[in-house]
């Protein structure tokens, strides 16, 4: 799928939209980029307007060496691509870190969001795991400039799936393709080190505090996010379900990509018929 770019502020977003129909915009998590989406987005579209995007940093999307790459960063830069491509009332859907900035999106710009759709997302202090954390090391600056990332991102997604298969040189490929040479490298370990559970966990109460109907999705066998996260989640946010997912791990859109645009699909059916 062609990608168009759209400016905001901070740089120019990429992003992918296909389809007619109500509108329903995809984030992904790290190291990830709309790519996750792919194959979300067919039988999602042949009913809904889907838009996925790459967040600033990642994917083909811009990557500012001074921009704020945090979650809470990133919701306001969302919030600003969907006012300027028209999308001012969607049901977003993130996954990992793509589900905190989802979360902070309908606190900070609740009009902009109809409906959650989190999936395996980061929450209260669950994240960011040690693999991640570890990068923050001052001794990473100079590790980043040398390494290929192939070996960390296919041990990555090896971890993450249950359908190991999936994993392929190609899939490996174009995740780490827009890192693939030092600024970019650079910049994926600047993604890495904004991430900050303090983002989510001052605005938990606010979070569960959330009226919009949401649907949260988790693999079962999640080995990054325990689904226990997920069920804290379901019972503290009132409006909420979760689906746990058989056979699929934390990369759930790689896992069961069908089995998701089913659920979403009829979740938005259901509540749009309310």
């Amino acid at each position: 799928m062609e990608k168009s770019r759209a400016a905001i502020r901070e740089g120019k977003i990429a992003y992918v939209r296909e389809g007619e129909g109500e509108p329903v915009v995809l984030i992904h998590g790290i190291p990830t980029s709309s790519y996750l989406w792919r194959d979300v987005i067919p039988p999602l579209s042949r009913e809904f307007a889907v838009c996925a995007l790459d967040l600033l940093g990642y994917g083909d999307s811009d990557k500012p060496p001074k921009a704020d790459l945090a979650v809470c960063a990133q919701a306001r830069y969302v919030a600003e691509f969907m006012m300027h491509v028209g999308l001012t009332h969607a049901t977003v859907a993130g996954h990992d870190i793509g589900g905190g900035v989802a979360q902070l999106l309908a606190l900070g710009r609740p009009e902009l969001v109809k409906r959650l759709v989190l999936i395996d997302t980061v929450a209260y202090d669950s994240w960011p795991g040690p693999e991640i954390d570890r990068l923050k090391d001052p001794a990473w600056d100079k590790i980043i400039e040398r390494i290929d990332l192939r070996k960390g991102f296919r041990a990555a997604l090896l971890r993450g799936m249950v359908h190991k298969d999936r994993v392929t040189d190609s899939l490996v490929e174009e995740y780490v393709r827009p890192f693939d040479d030092v600024e970019g490298r650079r910049t994926y370990l600047r993604c890495a080190r904004a991430l900050n559970n303090r983002d989510l966990l001052i605005r938990a109460a606010e979070i569960e505090q959330l009226s919009l109907p949401v649907l949260i999705l988790w693999g079962e066998a999640d080995d990054y996010q325990d689904p226990a996260v997920g069920q804290r989640l379901a019972d503290r946010l009132g409006a909420a379900r979760l689906v746990v997912l058989k056979d699929a791990g934390h990369f759930l859109p790689e896992d069961q990509p069908e089995e998701i645009a089913r659920l979403m699909r009829a979740f938005i059916r259901e509540t749009s018929a309310r």
